[in-house]
């Protein structure tokens, strides 16, 4: 079986002391690749680096993550954007971008743009995107809908909405991203895909946050992307080779692998 990860933060210093070892166990638990979304400067090039020294495992994304989203955001986009016109074959997505509105709600309006400038980067060079999405769940439908119909595709990062903004989002054509938090009992995850199934699923586990159970509050890594595809395999009463095909699928079919 071979699972794709489809959003790890494998260059987070969390992960540095044993880095060779974090890798080891992903492939030793068929976590064949792993898919590093961007979130700063000082992200982007530690995740080159680690690129260079695993090139067949990882693939990269370049954006940035709404909790980063500071006044410069238009000069940090700009530096971003010459990135994609230079090499827009070096990254499988748009991404980490989205809304957060748990650390800062003062900060909406300028979240929103930068969203928007980087949404227009998904059409132009004809890219997915990986969406972050904590507490924003209405300007983040709000803002999917006024874009409903352009050719926008991608991923909702960690989703953790109700069954209905789901639906909803499947019906655009968009992906859920399922981790680590769908193993919580009062998370509500695996109820939703009873009712959506697995066909516009992809697996994660945005290492090293989130970590399933039985490793809850501990650091997270690629290897326990397969605690999640049991998981759901046993909530769902289907083999867990079906899972890994139908998400390692969506995986290569929604970023282009």
């Amino acid at each position: 079986m071979r699972f794709i990860d489809t959003h790890s933060h494998l260059d987070n210093p969390q992960l540095e002391a044993d880095r060779a070892q974090v890798f080891a166990r992903m492939l030793e638990a068929g976590v064949a690749m792993a898919l590093i979304p961007n979130v700063d400067d000082e992200s982007w090039p530690r995740m080159q680096t680690l690129q260079a020294e695993f090139p067949d495992a990882l693939r990269l994304m370049l954006g940035l993550h709404p909790c980063h989203v500071g006044e410069d955001w238009n000069e940090v986009l700009d530096r971003y954007e010459s990135l994609w016109m230079a090499s827009p074959e070096a990254f499988v997505a748009v991404g980490e971008l989205g809304l957060d509105l748990y650390w800062d709600k003062t900060t909406l309006d300028r979240q929103v743009a930068a969203l928007e400038r980087q949404l227009e980067w998904c059409l132009r060079f004809d890219k997915p995107f990986s969406m972050h999405v904590r507490e924003a769940w209405d300007p983040t439908m709000d803002l999917l809908r006024a874009w409903k119909g352009r050719g926008l595709r991608g991923v909702l990062h960690c989703f953790s909405g109700s069954r209905e903004i789901a639906e909803e989002l499947i019906g655009m054509g968009l992906y859920l991203g399922i981790g680590g938090v769908a193993t919580f009992p009062k998370a509500g995850v695996v109820e939703v895909l009873r009712s959506t199934g697995l066909d516009r699923v992809v697996l994660e586990t945005d290492s090293p946050y989130l970590a399933p159970i039985p490793f809850r509050g501990k650091r997270n890594e690629s290897a326990y992307l397969r605690r999640v595809a049991e998981h759901l395999a046993a909530e769902l009463g289907i083999p867990l080779a079906e899972v890994a095909d139908v998400t390692s699928r969506n995986a290569q079919h929604i970023f282009g692998l």
